[in-house]
């Protein structure tokens, strides 16, 4: 039988280089790996922070005339004012007055995600700060207003009393929670939270088992809990009454750089995978909550 080694082996370097040349070539700054998925029971948020002079009329006056504050129940938004807040939604169009503050001609979406969302960055930074903030459905993240106060005198209005209370080493934060529907939109809920003194230890349970926690001691006020659900590229907008000084929304969009300032908090809904068809509702236990 003839012996055909010789010739292939001088055949192996030309269709080496053929290969080579007929490979397609990568297409410079683009990464070969494929971008990680979202998990169907996920979503993104936008997060806006947006600094502006303290009492500024075109913010706290001609915005509010092109958010929807009816959209949230009538008890509920006389409990916020009470107490400084003040709560909107936008679905559609994105009024002139809020493109222009959120600069959003000016600056491209940002990119990765995190689990908690800091105002301490307001400090020394742009007039618009942007985020992304990943959540799974049902689980708790926390988006930080405020940065820590030595002391903090808050007043609370609550049943038509007046109290006051001052904390220690305190921050200002809203729990927020995720919640996908069927059709793609996303009931959001955020609650208004100060987290004050030095971290304890907590016994917390979960599915039948207790378990040692350490974290700070916090006050939930959940009597001004705000839901509202967003479809893709809605937003809740959420400020403060320039007029309620000492107030839990004061404490939560006001800052003294030098200069008192106030703050708009912005979150849109950015994106979300969920499909009803494959992925069924996880339930997912919410420890945050056993005290």
């Amino acid at each position: 039988m003839p012996s055909f080694s010789g010739p292939i082996l001088l055949l192996l370097p030309a269709l080496s280089l053929l290969v080579g040349c007929i490979a397609p070539e990568k297409t410079k700054g683009k990464s070969p790996l494929v971008p990680a998925q979202m998990s169907a029971d996920s979503c993104v948020l936008e997060i806006f922070f947006v600094r502006f002079p303290f009492d500024d009329p075109e913010v706290n006056f001609a915005l509010w005339q092109e958010v929807d504050e009816q959209h949230f129940p009538v008890e509920l938004r006389q409990r916020l004012v009470r107490n400084g807040f003040r709560v909107g939604l936008v679905d559609g169009q994105i009024p002139v007055t809020l493109s222009r503050l959120l600069e959003l001609g000016d600056k491209p979406p940002p990119t990765g995600g995190r689990q908690t969302v800091g105002a301490a960055e307001l400090e020394d930074q742009p007039r618009v700060l942007r985020r992304r903030l990943h959540l799974r459905a049902g689980r708790r993240s926390e988006i930080v207003a405020s940065g820590i106060h030595e002391q903090l005198p808050v007043l609370i209005r609550q049943s038509g009393q007046l109290t006051g209370e001052t904390y220690r080493q305190a921050q200002a934060l809203l729990a927020t929670r995720a919640f996908l529907e069927g059709d793609g939109r996303v009931r959001l809920e955020l609650i208004p939270e100060l987290h004050h003194d030095a971290p304890r230890q907590h016994w917390v349970g979960s599915q039948g088992m207790m378990r040692l926690q350490t974290r700070r001691p916090r006050r939930a006020f959940a009597d001004m809990g705000i839901s509202a659900t967003l479809s893709p590229g809605s937003m809740l907008v959420l400020g403060s009454l320039p007029n309620r000084p000492g107030s839990l929304g004061h404490h939560f969009f006001t800052e003294d750089q030098g200069q008192l300032e106030q703050k708009l908090l912005v979150i849109r809904l950015a994106q979300t995978q969920h499909d009803e068809l494959f992925s069924p509702p996880e339930v997912l236990p919410l420890d945050e909550d056993l005290q």
